[in-house]
């Protein structure tokens, strides 16, 4: 019998992530392997809203990946993974962010830098000739759109707009503009949310220098609604930062339409002054052309943190 490999991503599952578990473990299925996509965390309303526009059943969820076989997907930061990831066997990762994973035996480490695990997952099956369903290329298109704020993020490369294209025809969207931005506008609302869930709606620990912080995103159309909510936001933030012990938390409020990120925070401001060269005198600062926190946001956190560890 064989053994079923889980394809997994963080714990603060996207579009990208969850289209990624189902399109890679699809494909390992079609090269003979015993794949099942799987979760780690409760799923946004833009993940959900394209999941129900193309029929696709949501992955199942991994409470714990002990004594699990794992390939982890659009992640590979120990702190992101599911629980217990400690105690699971991993044997591949794909992934378009920053590189942070050690493992003690050689392992399949698939990193590319493009806007989204789409698109890598999307090579794959265009490069081994692997016929492509309309759901399958619906899903990673979705997220290639979703994690490039389709094509607006400096984390965009050719490689994600040809795909897109070609991913487009297969899954009969003509107007790739209209769909990306539909697609944003399902979670791109604060409204009936608790600042906990805004704040935990999408975001990612970070080890800098053995300093934990943590960074989350909120995408809207209108920065009034953050910050009409700001001081509630950052009340809790310092609330989480001293019961769980992070130096710094963020939260990017990102403008999908005047494409620009609100910054709010607790901890420590002088990380950010010397990351972004600018006085901070409240909790928040505004960074204008700031959409990608993979890009414009850790790599500045993370060399300011080196230099000051």
């Amino acid at each position: 019998m064989k053994e079923t490999i889980y394809v997994v991503g963080h714990k603060s599952p996207d579009t990208d992530t969850i289209s990624s578990v189902i399109a890679y473990s699809q494909y390992l299925k079609k090269k003979g392997i015993k794949a099942m996509a799987v979760h780690a965390g409760e799923l946004n309303n833009e993940t959900k809203y394209v999941l129900k526009y193309f029929q696709a059943p949501a992955p199942k969820l991994l409470a714990s990946a002990k004594g699990k076989t794992v390939i982890l997907v659009d992640h590979n930061e120990k702190s992101q993974s599911p629980d217990s990831i400690a105690e699971a066997k991993i044997i591949e990762v794909v992934d378009h962010h920053r590189i942070t994973f050690d493992y003690p035996e050689p392992i399949n480490f698939h990193s590319e830098p493009v806007g989204s695990t789409s698109t890598i997952i999307a090579k794959k099956y265009i490069s081994s000739k692997t016929k492509i369903s309309r759901q399958l290329a619906g899903l990673m298109l979705a997220g290639i759109l979703s994690d490039t704020v389709v094509f607006r993020s400096p984390t965009t490369t050719k490689d994600d707009i040809i795909l897109a294209k070609k991913l487009a025809k297969v899954a009969k969207i003509k107007n790739l503009e209209k769909f990306g931005i539909e697609i944003k506008k399902q979670k791109a609302t604060l409204k009936g949310l608790s600042a906990t869930e805004i704040i935990r709606s999408d975001f990612k620990d970070f080890d800098f220098s053995g300093r934990k912080v943590e960074i989350g995103q909120i995408e809207v159309v209108d920065l009034k609604e953050a910050e009409n909510r700001a001081a509630e936001l950052i009340k809790k933030m310092e609330e989480i930062a001293a019961s769980e012990n992070y130096v710094l938390i963020l939260l990017m409020a990102t403008d999908i339409i005047n494409q620009g990120s609100l910054i709010l925070f607790a901890g420590d401001k002088t990380y950010l002054e010397k990351a972004f060269n600018r006085k901070i005198d409240n909790h928040s600062f505004y960074l204008k052309d700031v959409l990608s926190r993979k890009k414009q946001i850790v790599p500045p956190l993370t060399e300011v943190f080196r230099k000051l560890s």
